[in-house]
Order: structure tokens, then C-alpha cells, then sequence
């Protein structure tokens, strides 16, 4: 009968992964409270490397892979399951990935159960109204996220309809960051019955959308009532001298923003004027950008 020696093991064994360069950058910031990777090239093999790290690191609290990188469901998977380990990390950003609808569905799954982390960023991951969907379940049993952004995502309003009602139930989130997302006014005005009932939303970015008259009126209707967020961003809309007196009521009558952004809208110089003369005897509005 043959025989096999330790020398014929190691011939056909699976040669462990190294990517030198990556190893040296995980060492150099073991002991530093930020992780940053932005290199566009890393692989699943590669986010097993940080995955690795995190289930013995505790000294990171925030983790950065940013880029077009080359990791797809299972790699994904590899670091959510390291996180749900890891009890430092509160903030994850993992913006400009191919993250998609599965790996957020994945993503959203492990954050179900997640008590530690506090901020996400899945700015540009190609999330539809499919993944929208894995969000708004998460967001109505999770109560540790603070910061939630998910700019440039084809969420289109049929997303932000499942996530705004999601947000009628969930008591923490404080910052919602929607921007370039080709919402229309349909999508504004469910945020407006939203933000008629939510308690706990400080921020809120709109920037970049398809939002019309019709959506700021519903949105100014809405903000004479709350009485919780602080600042709101609706720049690069589609908001003409229409809405001036709409807006001027929110103004006259809101007492709690502090920050209104109105940028690169549809407004005459007329009407930019009216606007700012009525804000000049608001006490409440520091910042107003048209």
C-alpha cells in the first residue's frame, strides 16, 4: 500500500494567502482607532486579512474600505461575520463597493443583532429597492444605528417609502442621508407624513434629487409641525419661485432648524431675496444656503 510523507502533504496542500503590502498597512494601524483601506484592488482574500484582524483587534472603532474593490458575496460575508464578534467597531463605511442588494440583505441581517455599531455609510453600492427592502427590516428591530447614509443608491422612491415606514417605528436614528437617490415628489411627501410623526431625526439630506414644487410643499407642511430636526439639505432640486411662500411659512413658523440648504434650485434672484428677508428676522435658522 503507498504511503504518504509530510513532504507529499505539503506539496498539495493550499498555500496560505499573503498580500505582503496589505499585511504591513493592518500592522501599522492595529493600534489606531481608525481603520482606512482605500486601495480600489482589494480581493475576498483580501478582506479575510481585515476580517481576520477584527476578531482580535479592540482597538478600532471605525473601519473604512472605500472603493471600487473586487470583493463579492462571500467576502462580504467573511467580514460581517467577524463583526458580529467584534464589540469596538461602531462605525462602517463602506463606500464606492459593489456591495448590491444580496450583500446589503447580508449586511442588514447581521446588523439585526448588532449592539455595537452606531454609523453606516453604503454611499454608491448599487442598492435598488430590492436591498431597500433588507434596510427597512433591519431599521424596525435595530436600535443602536445613529447615522445612516446611503447617497447615490437607485433607491428610487419606492425605496424610501419602505424605509420611511420603517422609520415610524425606530427611535434612534438621528441622521438620514438620501441624497442622488432619483426621488421625486412622491418620495419627498412620504417623508413629509414622516417627519409629522418621527421625534428623533436631527438631519436629513435630500441633495441632488428630482423633488418639485409639489414635494416642498409637502415637506414645508410638515416642518411647521416638527419640532425635532435640526438641519436639512435640499440643494440641486427641482424647487422654483412656486414654493416662495411655502417656504417662507416654514420659516415663520418652524423653531428648530438651524441649517436650511436650498442651493442650486430653480429660484429667481427675486426670489431668493424674499426669502432671505424673512429669514433675517428668524431667530432660529444660523445657516441658509440658496
Amino acid at each position: 500500500m503507498a504511503t504518504t510523507n509530510d513532504e507529499d502533504l505539503e506539496e498539495y496542500s493550499t498555500p496560505t494567502y499573503e498580500n505582503e503590502k496589505l499585511e504591513i498597512l493592518i500592522r501599522k494601524m492595529r493600534l489606531c482607532k481608525s481603520a482606512t483601506f482605500y486601495v480600489n484592488t482589494i480581493s475576498n482574500d483580501d478582506i479575510k486579512l481585515i476580517a481576520d484582524e477584527l476578531k482580535t483587534n479592540k482597538i478600532w472603532n471605525s473601519l473604512r474600505i472605500i472603493g471600487q474593490n473586487l470583493v463579492n458575496e462571500d467576502g462580504f460575508q467573511y467580514l460581517f461575520d467577524a463583526l458580529a464578534t467584534n464589540t469596538a467597531v461602531k462605525a462602517l463605511h463602506l463606500c464606492g463597493n459593489s456591495l448590491g442588494d444580496r450583500g446589503v440583505m447580508l449586511f442588514m441581517n447581521s446588523l439585526a443583532s448588532n449592539t455595537t455599531i452606531v454609523d453606516v455609510n453604503l454611499t454608491d453600492n448599487h442598492i435598488t429597492e430590492i436591498g431597500a427592502q433588507a434596510i427597512s427590516k433591519m431599521l424596525r428591530i435595530n436600535s443602536t444605528i445613529i447615522n445612516l447614509q446611503l447617497h447615490a443608491n437607485p433607491l428610487l422612491d419606492i425605496g424610501i417609502t419602505l424605509i420611511t415606514q420603517a422609520l415610524q417605528y425606530n427611535r434612534t436614528l438621528t441622521t438620514l442621508k438620501i441624497g442622488r437617490i432619483s426621488m421625486t415628489n412622491v418620495g419627498a411627501e412620504e417623508l413629509a407624513s414622516l417627519l409629522r410623526l418621527n421625534t428623533t431625526l436631527k438631519m436629513l439630506s435630500l441633495d441632488y434629487n428630482k423633488i418639485g414644487d409639489a414635494g416642498i410643499q409637502a415637506l414645508c407642511m410638515a416642518l411647521k409641525e416638527n419640532q425635532v430636526l435640526q438641519c436639512i439639505d435640499i440643494r440641486q432640486n427641482q424647487i422654483s419661485d412656486q414654493s416662495i411662500d411655502n417656504i417662507v411659512a416654514m420659516i415663520q413658523n418652524n423653531r428648530t432648524l438651524t441649517r436650511l440648504d436650498l442651493a442650486r434650485n430653480q429660484f429667481s434672484d427675486q426670489g431668493k431675496e424674499i426669502i432671505r428677508q424673512v429669514n433675517a428676522n428668524n431667530n432660529t435658522i444660523k445657516t441658509l444656503i440658496l
